[in-house]
């Protein structure tokens, strides 16, 4: 009896230590499954956590031995960090769209503000510095106010002022009151070009005080030989008006040197009180020399029909 007491507490004994062994031998196993990342690849960024990073190191991969108390710690975590993650937004709506939506309104009142770009064929400055103006109050503005720092080309210590416009199609009368020299010390003079190398020119320091304005500017330019020798360029303006006052008419003529005499031949216009015109034949009205590249000035006082007979130079 004796004996078989002894037998079985040593085989009591026996399974403990036998248990106590399978027990030690499944802790490494448990860490062996759960290798723990180095701390640079579970870095977190701000507002951007990531849920593998927590779930893989802090729950045990046994379900079993932790039941439902691990799914609620896991949800509990979840949720704690997606809340967490969320910017705080008063409005309840995604703080990330809304950042985004404003600068999409920054970049398209940015894009609004940009200045259209003006077509090469409208009428506009030529060297005015500030910008391009393309209105005539806008043009008329910056002429009562010119100085040398407005124009390009121009310094401090020149005193007559050139602005330059072309495609222009009318003048305004009021362009008078903005040339006229003032208190600004400066003469002010505005060259309008109207195309095929035609312009017209008011000085400010001239008497425009009857300067009506001309509606029509529109021009056609053509030129022709006269025997083997000769060429006349014609200038026709669409329509016949009485400018009012004594303006200039630039031409550049083709086919004409420096220092070529060219006679100059203008319609008789005559304008009653009613504002019919009258017109007549060619008449002479005087003599010039070309200029550089074959440019001659002459003065007009009503826009009419034009030409300019001379000797062409050599092709």
């Amino acid at each position: 009896m004796k004996l078989l007491q002894c037998i079985g507490k040593k085989v009591m004994l026996a399974g403990i230590l036998i248990s106590m062994g399978a027990a030690y031998k499944t802790v490494p196993a448990l860490a062996a499954e759960m290798p723990v990342k180095p701390a640079a690849e579970n870095s977190i960024s701000e507002n951007a956590l990531s849920e593998n990073s927590v779930s893989e190191n802090a729950l045990p991969d046994n379900p079993e031995t932790n039941g439902d108390d691990a799914t609620k710690k896991n949800g509990s975590i979840k949720d704690t960090l997606e809340e967490t993650a969320q910017p705080e937004n008063p409005s309840g709506e995604a703080g990330g769209a809304e950042v985004q939506l404003e600068e999409v309104v920054e970049v398209q009142e940015v894009q609004e503000e940009q200045p259209a770009a003006v077509s090469p064929d409208q009428f506009q400055t030529v060297n005015y510095k500030d910008q391009i103006l393309t209105d005539w109050q806008q043009i008329l503005d910056a002429l009562a106010s010119l100085t040398p720092q407005a124009l390009n080309g121009y310094g401090d210590g020149d005193k007559t002022l050139v602005m330059q416009l072309q495609n222009v199609e009318s003048i305004p009368a009021a362009a008078k009151d903005s040339i006229a020299p003032g208190e600004t010390g400066y003469t002010k003079i505005l060259q309008c070009s109207l195309g095929s190398g035609v312009s017209i020119v008011l000085n400010g320091s001239a008497d425009n005080s009857g300067f009506r304005g001309i509606s029509n500017t529109n021009v056609s330019v053509a030129s022709e030989k006269r025997g083997k020798k000769s060429v006349a360029a014609t200038v026709q303006f669409a329509s016949h008006e009485d400018i009012g006052a004594v303006v200039s008419l630039q031409v550049n003529l083709p086919q004409c040197s420096k220092g070529t005499k060219v006679s100059v031949y203008a319609e008789t216009v005559a304008i009653d009180d009613e504002g019919n015109v009258t017109v007549g034949e060619n008449a002479c009205i005087g003599t010039t020399k070309a200029g550089e590249n074959g440019n001659v000035e002459i003065p007009i006082q009503s826009t009419a029909n034009y030409m300019f007979v001379y000797k062409g130079a050599k092709e």
